[in-house]
């Protein structure tokens, strides 16, 4: 049995060969990810043991940020006076210390953008080293290093204007000094670094002299890490912790690896696809291997096979099948991983380091391709081991079961699905709706795959009347309603593709669509100024209120409004919250914002307001108190109103007096409202000026508002249209496989419609229909999914008051279909091609 299977499978080479391709996707992608994950952090842990080599312990503030407790001069010099220290280097820094380009003025980078203080001597732990020119003496004066001289076009001797984030201003200083970091570096990962006097940089800094962040030590010979630390800490005041220089090595490397973490959602989002979708493929490429086999399994049974070696048999062909596929996928998945490194690498320009496969890699590869590949070809191998041997003694047909027990499976689970998708969707079951619908999205799914059969033959019938013109395209029509099974899960590897882009792009449309129409009712915000998405949300980075005085002095404005806000460590009646400073009744006016109990008046010193669904969540009405942390800070805070939820306010909003509570003052966002007329082109120009001396800061008109409340969404949507692309290309190979069997199978059916007049031409025809007609059909499907499902999405977010409208996409939507067309195409040409060069007088007598 095992040399039949053996010699069966180079017997079907070409078939089998689509289901390791599909195998070879799934597993590709996920290797990717693990090896990508770990050559990033075999690269950031040499990076960092290099750059620390010298360092043994390292002391910091156990909460850092702008409110952190500070280490004294004289405290830095008795924790160095410990047993066992032999160096130490005492810490200054700040990020968002952000140079500016001497060429053309504007910021060079705002993305690890890092400042430090020297004090004039060389690093005794060799942490930065001078190559050129002096430190920094004076108040004046900087080092920087030489990545960040290359990016700001400026050399010794140069003025650089640098932002500093404390001031909330730039400022114009000498370049006295060029350094490079250790190990020969130019830079640690692509940051730009700028090191003033000590002193100077402590009062901008910290607000006074003589206090630093930490402090690292070095470790006299015979003495441990782990020694010193221990040493260390029995010493340390309140606030401060000591770690081992193995421990914070591993600490920054998982830091800096985090800023790649969006790619690895996007391979696991590949490959958690490419398995689903594979599934499909793999079963239908068994299921028609079993099917051409009947006679040959009929005979191994007639011989004494027993059912069980049949159906071992073909599940030793799976195996073989998923173990070349997972040992493809896993070649590929490094030389991905490889290639990622490496263009991460050369980004943020540090040297490639070799590729890490670790066994875990290996495990989870091989073990995903099998899992995937056993689990598809599993009903094959059972059907497999039914053939009756007297199949083996004659031609015996064996017809598709009734399709009564599949659909009322399907039934039994979208009917229910459907159901809780409604109920979701209509129903006030507060935080847990979107869990109901969810799961009854999850339900509907999987019982309309299990439905496909079922609906394949009125859907098709129903296209049929579009692309079955002509006697070729009739043949085409009937061929795809001949097995509907067969052309179901073949379609079907599309359907889950679909209904994701279709379900996203249903949202994303309809939330778009009520920020529309809800600022068109408003007062209006014609100009917005918008701080990077990656800033701090703590008041630490954006702009400075004050300077929207001068914004309001343009002429044609009528209004600004500064909005300040808080996500670090905040929480509302004991529960984590956003929390957004501004006036209140300003935004009352700009928004139209109604009041549902209270007052949207201004607010003074420990007054809120929060939209009713926050209200109801918390259980909080009008005229009551509640405690709210701030950062460090907690105080009683009154409740003076309840507003209407609406896709442009919601959450909760205090006034301007509890920015003093926030990490920092500095404003997130600044909305602009026009006089009735005015052009917000010239006024964005204008305010771009104002705006040009905080890096970081975008101004653009109303539109801008719009991409910038949905780009999350849009990026969103973006990977969901990735993952149809995966998708789609292993349909169209399932789509292929099918139709390459139904020619075979069809052989002297197309002998006989040539010999009696189909030319070539007519033949393709009907081979490219048929293709057509599954892959149209998969994405019906998979629309009518997604469509559904959106909309049920966007009722919910209605009802909640997140949206006003369900739009659907209907250019998008008309895409997809004219990509599932095309793929249909291209996956019908290899069929069509053999069909069409079958020789006639053979085709007729074949048997």
């Amino acid at each position: 049995m095992i040399r039949a299977s053996l010699r069966g499978l180079l017997q079907r080479k070409l078939r089998l060969s689509l289901a390791v391709f599909a195998i070879v996707l799934s597993v590709g992608f996920l290797s990717a990810i693990l090896v990508l994950s770990g050559t990033l952090n075999a690269q950031f842990s040499t990076l960092f043991s290099t750059i620390n080599q010298n360092v043994a312990v390292q002391v910091q503030a156990d909460e850092p940020g702008p409110r952190a407790p500070r280490l004294t001069a004289e405290q830095v010099r008795e924790l160095a006076a410990t047993d066992g220290v032999s160096a130490s280097s005492p810490k200054v820094s700040a990020e968002g210390v952000v140079p500016y380009r001497a060429t053309d003025d504007t910021p060079v980078s705002t993305d690890l953008a890092l400042g430090f203080g020297v004090d004039g001597k060389d690093d005794p732990l060799g942490l930065v080293a001078l190559r050129e020119g002096a430190w920094p003496v004076a108040a004046d004066e900087v080092a920087i290093s030489a990545h960040t001289a290359e990016q700001a076009k400026v050399k010794r001797g140069d003025q650089l204007k640098v932002y500093l984030p404390v001031l909330n201003e730039p400022r114009t200083f000498r370049v006295v000094g060029v350094v490079g970091i250790a190990g020969g570096r130019d830079s640690l990962a692509g940051e730009t670094m700028v090191l003033f006097q000590e002193a100077f940089a402590q009062q901008t800094f910290y607000g006074q002299t003589g206090v630093y962040a930490g402090v690292s030590f070095a470790a006299a010979d015979g003495v441990s890490q782990q020694q010193l630390r221990d040493r260390i800490r029995a010493k340390l005041p309140s606030g401060f912790t000591a770690k081992t220089a193995d421990e914070v090595n591993d600490e920054q490397a998982k830091a800096v690896g985090s800023r790649f973490d969006f790619f690895t959602y996007i391979l696991v989002g590949f490959a958690v696809l490419a398995g689903l979708v594979g599934i499909f493929l793999i079963y239908n490429t068994f299921n028609i291997i079993v099917a051409q086999r009947t006679r040959e399994l009929a005979l191994l049974r007639a011989l004494g096979a027993g059912w069980g070696q049949v159906a071992a048999s073909v599940l030793l062909e799976a195996l073989v099948v998923s173990a070349v596929g997972a040992t493809l996928g896993l070649g590929v998945g490094i030389g991905l991983g490889y290639w990622g490194e490496s263009a991460l690498a050369a980004r943020i320009q540090m040297d490639p380091v070799p590729v890490v496969v670790s066994p875990l890699t290996v495990l989870l590869a091989y073990a995903l391709g099998i899992v995937v590949t056993m689990v598809a070809a599993f009903i094959p191998a059972i059907r497999a081991s039914s053939v009756p041997p007297v199949a083996a003694m004659r031609d015996l047909s064996r017809p598709d079961k009734s399709l009564l027990g599949l659909s009322l499976t399907g039934a039994a689970f979208a009917l229910p699905g459907a159901g809780l998708v409604l109920l979701g969707a209509l129903a006030d079951l507060g935080g847990a709706g979107f869990l109901v619908l969810l799961g009854g999205a999850v339900l509907l799914l999987l019982g309309s795959l299990l439905l496909a059969p079922l609906l394949a033959r009125p859907v098709i019938r129903a296209l049929g009347f579009v692309l079955g013109r002509g006697e070729a395209g009739k043949l085409g029509v009937r061929n795809a309603l001949r097995n509907p099974r067969r052309t179901a899960v073949t379609a079907v590897a599309l359907t889950v593709g679909v209904m994701m882009v279709g379900t996203a792009a249903t949202v994303v449309e309809s939330f778009k669509s009520s920020l529309r129409d809800t600022l068109g009712e408003s007062v209006g915000v014609e100009v917005l100024i918008q701080s990077q998405l990656n800033a701090a949300p703590d008041g630490t980075q954006g702009f400075d209120p004050k300077a929207l005085d001068r914004v309001r002095a343009i002429p044609g404005v009528k209004d600004a409004s500064a909005w300040h806000f808080d996500a670090v460590d905040v929480a509302v009646a004991g529960q984590p919250q956003f929390v957004f400073a501004t006036d209140v009744a300003q935004a009352a006016r700009m928004f139209s914002m109604k009041a549902v109990s209270g007052d949207l008046r201004a607010l003074g010193a420990q007054e809120l307001v929060l939209d009713e669904n926050t209200a109801k969540a918390l259980g909080l009405a009008a005229g009551e108190q509640t405690r709210v942390r701030l950062g460090p800070v907690e105080r009683q805070y009154t409740v003076v109103a309840v507003y209407e939820t609406s896709p442009l306010v919601s959450g909760i909003l205090v006034g301007p007096p509890a920015v003093a509570d926030f990490n920092g003052p500095l404003a997130f966002q600044g909305l602009v409202s026009l006089s009735e007329g005015v052009d917000a082109g010239p006024v964005v120009t204008q305010v771009e000026q104002i705006m040009k001396d905080y890096p970081g800061v975008r101004v653009g008109d109303r539109q801008s508002y719009i991409e910038e409340s949905t780009s999350q969404l849009d990026g969103l949507l973006i990977g969901i249209q990735l993952l149809l692309v995966v998708s789609l290309v292993i349909a169209a190979l399932g789509i292929l496989n099918t139709l390459m069997l139904s020619v075979t199978e069809r052989t002297r059916e197309l002998g006989l419609v040539r010999a009696i007049g189909l030319s070539r031409g007519g033949v393709v025809a009907t081979v490219t229909v048929e293709s057509i007609l599954m892959a149209v059909f998969g994405v019906a499907l998979g629309l009518a999914l997604g469509v559904g499902i959106g909309a049920a999405l966007t009722q919910a977010l209605i009802r909640i008051k997140f949206a006003t409208a369900i739009t659907i996409p209907w250019t998008q939507l008309v895409a997809y279909l004219v990509v599932a067309v095309l793929a249909g195409v291209v996956a019908a040409i290899l069929p069509a091609r053999r069909a069409a060069r079958l020789n006639v007088l053979e085709a007729i007598a074949y048997e």
